[in-house]
Order: C-alpha cells, then structure tokens, then sequence
C-alpha cells in the first residue's frame, strides 16, 4: 500500500532539511512485489516556515503571561487602594469616581488572569486537584458568583439543579470557573430584560451542563468557532462588558482536562444560543 511520512536529517554544515517521502510497492505481472518506489519531494521550506510560526505563537504566549503577572502586581495595589479610599469617603462628590475607579480596576484584574490562565493552559500548566464531589453543589457555588454580574446587566437569571446528587470526579474550582465563565458569556450576549438559564442534569454515564440564553444567537458558521483564542461572537470592540475573548477557551481546554466535552448550539443570529 501507498505510505507517506516526513523524514528530518542534518544537511552538511548543520543545517536540517525536510522532505515528504512517498513509497509504493513495485509489483511484476503477478502482482508479487518486486521492490519498492520512494519519491522525495522537498518540503523544507515550508516546515522552516510552520516553525517560525510556532515560534512566534510561542514567544506571544511567554510575553502575555509575563506582561499579566507584571501588570497584576501593580493593580493589585491600585484595587486595594481603591477598596480602602471608598470606605473612607463613601458619600459626597468623591464616591462617585472612587466607584467608578474600583469598578474598571476590577474589571482590568479580571482581565488580566484570563490572560494568565489562557498562557497556564497553553503551556499546560495547570495541575487539577480532583476529588469525588457533587456538581450540583459546584453549579449552585457557580450561580452565586455570576449572579451579581447577571444584575448588573439586567439579565434575569434561574438554576435548575435537580433533586438528586451528581457525582463526579473532578477539580471543583475548575469545575465551577467552567460554569462561570459559561453564565458569565452568556450573559454578556443578551440584552437588558433578557434571561439565562442554567440546567444541570444526568444522561447515562455523563453529568450534562446546559446553559441557555435568549440573547443575540451565535450565526452558524461561527459555532465551531466560538471556543477558539480571542474569538468574539458579533461583538463591538466598545461593548460595555468587556472580555477578550478567553472566557469560552478556558472552558474548552478545562472541559477536555476533565475528559469532557463542550459545544455550542444557536438557531442562527437573534435567536439565543445553549
């Protein structure tokens, strides 16, 4: 049978060429093989040009972790700051500037571990710390922490856990920021008196995760997409709430960390999207 495969050595001088290498068998009026034919064909340019690729995917992901944890170190004190001169000076002209100062430096912090969590999952960085817990316990935790986020947008927001324990074998605060960030997208994508469900449910073997919205919908050929890096679904660079685009990639990569899987469904733009 036909065979193909790339094939590395060291040309004189140290430098490495590459070539993609085709061997066939060679048959008599019998069909016996009689020998073989190989067929070089050069490739090294282009796998010279797939490495500085890489390379350079490479070098942007050390420069973002390093730029995020430098930049963290400062913001961390700027959001303290911020805390502690809102508590001293919670009425008069001032309060209103100090919230708005908390406000966008939190926002920035958040950014910034997206940032650092999306270089941690690049490098695979991140360790998980399993153990045997309940994901309906996980999902409530979960709904808690994006139920601020979902009033601050006006979006109406209901859980649906179910009477009876999932149990699953997982990293619980990965398991939680997965759902979060989940509810937290979905949010981002509907429109003021809009809503957002979260379900929680059993099918066989697997513990199933929906969430669903009636928000601006996902267009079908952005579906296999949206997980992707800095990928923004029909977004405004000066939409409101903010993001880069990371939130739904950390999801993907965690999810497969658990040995999970994750999709997006939408009947096309304006009709919501699970």
């Amino acid at each position: 049978a036909q065979h193909f495969h790339l094939e590395r050595w060291e040309a004189p001088g140290g430098a490495v060429d590459w070539a993609l290498v085709t061997r066939l068998p060679l048959r008599d009026r019998s069909g016996a093989i009689i020998g073989m034919i190989g067929v070089f064909h050069d490739v090294t340019d282009q796998k010279r040009a797939e490495e500085k690729v890489q390379e350079a995917v490479r070098r942007r992901d050390q420069f973002l972790a390093m730029l995020s944890h430098e930049l963290r170190n400062p913001l961390g004190a700027i959001v303290t700051a911020a805390a502690l001169l809102k508590k001293q000076l919670a009425e008069g002209e001032h309060a209103r500037p100090l919230a708005i100062l908390q406000r966008q430096s939190l926002q920035m912090a958040r950014l910034l571990d997206d940032l650092l969590e999306a270089s941690r999952v690049t490098e695979n960085a991140i360790e998980l710390r399993r153990a045997i817990v309940d994901l309906r316990t996980v999902a409530a935790e979960a709904s808690e922490a994006a139920r601020p986020f979902m009033e601050g947008v006006r979006v109406a927001f209901a859980a649906n856990l179910g009477p009876v324990p999932i149990w699953v074998d997982g990293d619980p605060a990965r398991l939680q920021q997965i759902q979060t960030n989940l509810l937290q997208n979905a949010a981002k994508y509907t429109p003021a008196g809009g809503h957002v469900t979260l379900v929680l449910e059993r099918e066989g073997e697997s513990a199933v995760v929906r969430v669903r919205d009636n928000g601006v919908g996902i267009a079908k050929e952005m579906l296999e997409s949206v997980f992707d890096l800095f990928v923004q679904t029909g977004r405004k660079i000066d939409r409101a709430q903010g993001g880069i685009g990371l939130g739904l990639t950390l999801v993907r990569s965690l999810v497969a960390m658990h040995g999970g899987t994750v999709e997006a469904l939408s009947e096309g733009e304006g009709k919501g999207a699970e």
